[in-house]
Parts: structure tokens; sequence; C-alpha cells
């Protein structure tokens, strides 16, 4: 009894520890940092699985208080809102069996009422809107990236370049940070409860066939996109935003269907795991590989990729 309370601590803590890892390096880690901070529920949401509700809560208190420690009381906050309150939602939509589509979609919404809290915070805390907080931040990593490429040894003319462009990417950045915010929840979420979701069925029958990455978009939306593209269309400046914002929050939604289309094909050809792993390296070398799955979930809506099929596989 005692060796199974000592593992189930030792696993909460290694669990609490990990959770912590990819917080920090989230801010610590460029790039690469950012996709390693994006999975920092994931641990969390499996210890919720794994050992209760109560315990998860401890866990979510115990990281916000290192970060606290480590990096200032606001930086725990923001754990809380954007991290640890979305890693209890997702753990409750697996525990109850939710459809992959819902769990997003709750997880997202999380995510993003907890983001704009969040960057309220910041921004009453620095006497601005949120709005200046955001160009702030975007002057900051333009400033940042010239001065990185001026100390690699980057010609003055070329830097200068740079600079211009860079005011451009901070137009463009402004203009679609709505449609960004919603398509890196959609994207964060996703893969947080897919990877909890296997992690948590491995843990309740080692061996046994794992749940597949289901995802089916309503046939309906299909008319947010069109109209999305109408407004691009359309030519009207704040249409056009819009219309932006929108098509890059419907192309998300159709690319998770085009990933769930090319896993299901996988799994019912009984396909190598490594042809997986090299599909998602592929993705990130070839981005023109995100637009073909992306009009793969589209066209599903008519051609129906998952129509002829064997018995269905269990998550399929």
């Amino acid at each position: 009894m005692k060796e199974g309370s000592a593992k189930t601590f030792v696993q909460g803590v290694a669990l609490c520890l990990a959770s912590l890892t990819l917080a920090l390096a989230g801010g610590m880690i460029p790039i690469a940092g950012v996709f390693f901070g994006l999975l920092t529920p994931l641990p969390l949401i499996l210890l919720s699985l794994k050992q209760g509700r109560g315990i998860a809560l401890l866990g979510v208190v115990a990281v916000g208080t290192c970060l606290a420690g480590l990096l200032g009381s606001g930086h725990a906050w923001i754990f809380y809102i954007e991290f640890g309150l979305p890693a209890i939602v997702l753990a409750e939509a697996i525990r109850r069996q939710w459809a992959p589509e819902v769990s997003v979609a709750a997880g997202s919404l999380t995510v993003l009422v907890g983001g704009l809290g969040g960057l309220f915070i910041l921004s009453w805390s620095a006497g601005g809107s949120m709005l200046d907080l955001l160009k702030h931040r975007l002057d900051i990593a333009v400033r940042e990236a010239v001065e990185l490429y001026s100390k690699v040894g980057v010609s003055p003319g070329e830097v200068e370049t740079l600079f211009r462009s860079g005011e451009e990417v901070r137009s463009f950045l402004l203009t679609t940070s709505p449609g960004l915010f919603m398509t890196a929840a959609l994207l964060s979420t996703s893969a947080n409860f897919f990877l909890a979701r296997r992690g948590s069925a491995h843990a309740a029958a080692p061996g046994g066939s794992k749940p597949g990455f289901a995802w089916r978009v309503p046939d309906s939306l299909v008319w947010v996109f069109i109209g999305s593209a109408a407004l691009l269309l359309s030519g009207l400046p704040i249409a056009k935003e819009i219309g932006l914002n929108g098509l890059l929050v419907m192309m998300t939604l159709y690319f998770l269907q085009g990933l769930a289309i090319a896993t299901f094909w996988i799994r019912k050809l009984q396909l190598s795991p490594l042809v997986g792993i090299l599909g998602v390296v592929l993705l990130l070398l070839q981005p023109l590989l995100l637009l073909l799955l992306t009009l793969v979930g589209l066209f599903d809506i008519w051609v129906v990729f998952r129509r002829h099929s064997f018995p269905r596989l269990p998550g399929a």
C-alpha cells in the first residue's frame, strides 16, 4: 500500500515538474520554446485524469507558486488563466467523453477568455490599453529581430530593408491578431486534448487500442468560409480584415479535418507509426502540405474521403 502511494506521489511530482519545465521553456527558449510552452497544460491534464480533480488542482497551484517564485506573481496569474484553467476544462471533457469538436471548442474558448484576461492584466498593470500592449510587444520583437541580424553580420543596408519589412509585418500581425490568436488556441488545445486522451487511454489499458484523431467540421460552417472569402475579396478595408481573420480560423478547422482524414487512412491501411512521424516532419518543412490538408478537409464535405471504409476503428 505504501509502495503504491509513493509511486502515485512520485508520478504526481513528475507531472508537475514537466508542466513547470514546459512553462519555463516557453519564455526562455527562442522560437522552439513557444511550441513547448503550448504543451504546458498536458501534464496537468494527465494528472487530473490519473489522480483526480483535487490532486490536479493542487498541482496547478504548486506550478503557479513555483513560477511566482522564479519569475514573479504576474507570470503565475497568466499561467493560472491561460494554462491551468484550460487544463482543468480539457481533463473534464475527456473524463465526460465529450466529442472531440465540443471538447476542443470548450478548451479553446477557455484559452481565448483566459488570454484576453491575461492581456487585460498586463495592460492594466502597464497603464495602457490592450492594443497599446500588443503594439509594444510587436515593436520589441521587430527591434530584437533587427538587432539579431546586425549581430550576425548582415550589412547595414540589408538591415534597414529588414527593418522596413518588419514594420509591414508588424502592421499585418496587428490586423490578423484576432484570427491568429484563435488559430493558436485551436491548434494548442487540439494538441493537448488528443495527446492527453491517448496518454490516458494507454495508462488505463496498456497495449490496448488507442483512440484516434477524430474530427468532423459541421457542413454548415462552409458558409462561414465562403462568407469570409467574399468579405476578403470585397475590397472594403474593414470587411477585408474581418474576412481575413475569418479565413484563418476556418482554414485551421479544415486543416484539422484534413489531418483527421490522413490519420484515418494511415490507421486503416495499418501503416507504420513512422509514416505519421515523417508526415509531421514534412508538414513542418513544407508549408504547401498544410494547404493541401486544408483543401482535403474542405472538400471532404462533397467527396467524403472516409465514406468507403473498413469496420470502424476505435476513435476514428
